[in-house]
């Protein structure tokens, strides 16, 4: 099934979470914030499996001045 991440289409499996969608992007561990289908998503829903068609926004902290 297809989910679009940051405007980009990526291939998952039907039993993907986000979270382990997020591991498999690289993204870190630590300062990210999701939102799904234009919904935040609050870290503790992170194991929720994907559906077909869902669209994540994903978005690091980046430290600087």
């Amino acid at each position: 099934m297809i989910v679009v991440v940051n405007e980009r289409k990526v291939e998952v499996d039907e039993r993907t979470t986000v979270a382990a969608l997020l591991e498999t992007l690289g993204y870190p561990n630590r300062g990210v914030a999701v939102a799904m289908d234009d919904a935040l998503l609050p870290r503790s829903r992170w194991d929720a499996t994907l559906s077909d068609g869902a669209r994540l926004e994903v978005l690091t902290a980046v430290q600087g001045g």
